[in-house]
Order: structure tokens, then sequence, then C-alpha cells
């Protein structure tokens, strides 16, 4: 077997593993050496969209486009993508005060000019209309409704756009299955309490998992409210296991997306023989702090309940005060129950912490639920250790540590070790032979 890593910082952190583990899996894939070239690719996909006409056949110098992008949080070379989107756009002789460029926000805070400039090109924030969008702004135009029929509303200047381009990147998604598609639209520049009430539904149970779409309720139902609300076009990077470019795929919404989610999942999934005593992984490519509890959904399928997870954590931001608060309370009020608490709260549509957005809701829920069925050790130099002991795990300060740790729950335990967390599709062996 190879020398065991972990992703950290975009790099390889090697390891020494200790010697009574049984290491069954170094889920390692194959390092692509040669860059990509992001125009090629860009124009490649918009030449041959999957379910459309080409974009150039679709459009006429009179259309108003809206381009909605998704935003920080993603590592998609975007920037690329959309430079190269607008040419072409200009190639087929749309004006460019016909085009808006609005950021897909969903709930997330908005950019700054310095962030719009550094993630989208000074060049295209200097020449296009570009608008972080706002998920209570008072003129958001309804334009569908939940299965629930709370009204779901979309940003205006999506709304008014007589032709709307949604930029994103497909990777595996713990409750959408994969990311991109619909998802730029809702909950991309949707309101609030349709967002809310719609993750709080669906989040964590049932079918709505890492690496599905047939059957998942989550995405079937942000399909339809994009298609409802007239997404017309998609224009996706597929991400690789280092969170790189692999290719892209352009066209109808859902049937471009479903072609790439099958494209991500034959380059991104791994078999894993039988649950482990201990799985071994990194929160990359995830940096931000809400954000890092993801790989903790990858890593709780191929791991014995009550088994241990140990997981490598770099952070660009800290965790909020109230998030810790947040997920203590959460323990303390519900103790042995917290499960079944949680999902009686969602039923009843009411938060975890209250005033709190989605993202706040789904990443503690994660959090609270990989404590309850696992011993976690949180390893991270950003988040001090009276933060990650409220938030109900272990605290070490590097593997070694960390390895010491796990070794009193079980001496000589089997492991998987997982060097991208957030961006593996796992499978037991167990579940492709039923």
């Amino acid at each position: 077997m190879k020398k065991p890593f972990l992703r950290y910082k975009g790099e390889k952190r090697y390891f020494e593993t200790p010697p009574d583990w049984n290491v069954l899996t170094l889920a390692a894939f194959q390092d692509h050496l040669e860059e990509k070239d992001v125009e090629q690719l860009t124009r490649h996909a918009l030449n041959n969209p999957i379910g459309s006409a080409p974009l150039k056949g679709c459009l006429s110098s009179s259309d108003r486009i809206a381009i909605l992008i998704e935003d920080q949080t993603r590592a998609s070379p975007k920037k690329r993508v959309l430079k190269t989107l607008l040419e072409e756009l200009g190639k087929a002789q749309v004006p460019k005060e016909n085009i808006s460029i609005i950021i897909s926000l969903g709930t997330h805070r908005a950019l700054s000019i310095e962030e719009l400039k550094d993630n989208y090109g000074e060049d295209v924030v200097a020449q296009y209309a570009i608008h972080n969008h706002d998920c209570q702004a008072p003129d958001l135009v309804p334009v569908a409704k939940l299965k629930s029929g709370t009204v779901v509303k979309i940003n205006k200047k999506v709304h008014d756009a007589t032709f709307k381009i949604g930029i994103g990147s497909i990777f595996p998604h713990p409750m959408n299955g994969f990311g991109g598609g619909g998802k730029i639209l809702f909950p991309g520049v949707s309101n609030f309490d349709a967002i809310l009430e719609h993750h709080l539904k669906y989040s964590f149970r049932g079918e709505a998992k890492l690496g599905k779409l047939g059957g998942n309720p989550f995405y079937e139902e942000v399909s339809a409210l994009s298609k409802e609300a007239g997404l017309n076009f998609i224009l996706n990077s597929v991400l690789d296991h280092n969170d790189l470019l692999y290719d892209l795929v352009s066209g109808d919404p859902v049937e471009a997306h479903q072609a790439g989610s099958n494209m991500c999942k034959e380059i991104v999934s791994r078999t894993f023989q039988k649950k482990a005593d201990l799985t071994v992984t990194s929160a990359f490519p995830y940096t931000e702090g809400l954000q890092i509890m993801k790989p903790l959904a990858p890593a709780s399928m191929i791991t014995k309940e009550g088994g241990c997870i140990i997981l490598l954590a770099y952070c660009t931001s800290p965790l909020p005060d109230a998030y810790v608060e947040g997920c203590e309370k959460i323990r303390q009020e519900y103790g042995k129950n917290i499960r079944e608490s949680i999902f009686g709260l969602f039923d009843k549509n009411q938060r975890l912490l209250e005033g709190s957005s989605p993202e706040y809701n789904m990443s503690m829920t994660q959090a609270l639920l990989g404590q309850d069925q696992f011993n976690v050790i949180l390893v991270t130099k950003d988040i001090p250790r009276d933060s990650v002991e409220r938030l109900g795990f272990l605290f070490a300060e590097d593997l070694d540590q960390a390895f010491s740790m796990a070794a009193t729950f079980n001496s000589k335990p089997d492991v998987h070790i997982i060097p991208s967390g957030g961006v593996i599709l796992p499978t037991l062996q167990d579940e492709l032979s039923e």
C-alpha cells in the first residue's frame, strides 16, 4: 500500500500508521498531472450541449440575460468559465448592457467589491452589472410553491430576464446528491423562508443522500422549482477528488446535470469492503468554518456505529460563537435523544437555533448527528480546544495525538483512510451485492 496521506491546505500531508492498525482502504485516486484548458473545455461544452440546442441558437440580441453564478465557497474555475461565456455571448451579438450577473448566495453572506473582483475578474466587475443576491430583499418575485404551499420567490433581476443561465459545479452533496444543476436558482437566488422550510423538511433522512438523485425528494423539488422558475441553461464544472476541474457539461438544467453527475460519480466513487472501526479523513476541500462538517457524511457511511472518526480540518474562517453555543445547548437539552429531537423540530419547521440560517442548521445537524453515532476527534490548529469540546467533539493538536486517543476506543482497529473527505462518494461492497 502507498504511504497514507491526507489533503491539508491543498497539499498531501503524509503520516505513519500505528503498527496495530489493519488498514483496509487508502481511498486515494490517480492524480491528473496535466492542467486543464478551462477556456477550451468551456467552449466545447457550449458547442455540445446536452438536452438543448447550442446556446447561440437559443439567443437573440434583444434578450435580457441573467447569469446566475456560484459564490466563493465553491472551488470551480468560475472566473475563467464566466469570461469564456461572456465572450460567446458577445459573439452572439448580445449587448453587455443586456447582461446581469447575479451571485447565487442562497442564504450566504454578500461578497465585498474586492471579493467580486477576485472571484469574477476586475474587467467583469467594471464592464457588467453584477449583484449579490439578497434572500430577504423586498422585491423578490413569486414564481412557484413548495409542495407544502409555501411561496417560492426569486431575485427580481433573474425573474425579469428572458434567458437564465446557471454557472455551477458538480461534486457529491450530502442532501442534493450532487451539487450543480437547479441549485443555482433554488436555493441560489430564492427567498429565505422557502429555502429554510425545504432544507428542514428533507435533509439527512429518507432518500436525501450523498450521491443519490433518483427518488431523492430534496433534489427532485430543487429541479422542479428551477424548471418552473424558468432556468433555461446550465454550464457546470465537474470537479475531481482534488477539487479541480475534470470537465464541463452544458445544456438542459436536468439532463446536463444528470450527465455531469454520472461523470462525477465515475471519477470520485470508491468501493469499501466493509465498515471500519476507525475512519481517518480530512475536511478538504472545505475550509470555511460551517462547511468543514460536510465530510462527516461520507465518513459516517463507512464507519461502524460507535466507532471513531478522525477529521483533520484547516479553517480559513472561525466558527461563530452562536454556532458553538447552539451545539452545546442542543446537546445539553436533548442528551441521548439528539437525532429524534432534531428531526422532531425539523418536522415542525423549527430551527435548532432561533433566527439562524439554513446553512447554520445543516452544519449543526451534521456535527450533532456525527457525534451521536461516533466518537469524533477533530484535529485542528484553527479552532480552540474549548470550542471543539463545546461542540461535542474530542480535540487533538495533531494526528499522532488523535491516533493515541482513538486507541482508547479500539486498540487494533480496521481502518479506512480518506485523503479528500469532501469529494468522495463511498459505496459498501455489501450494498453492491444487494
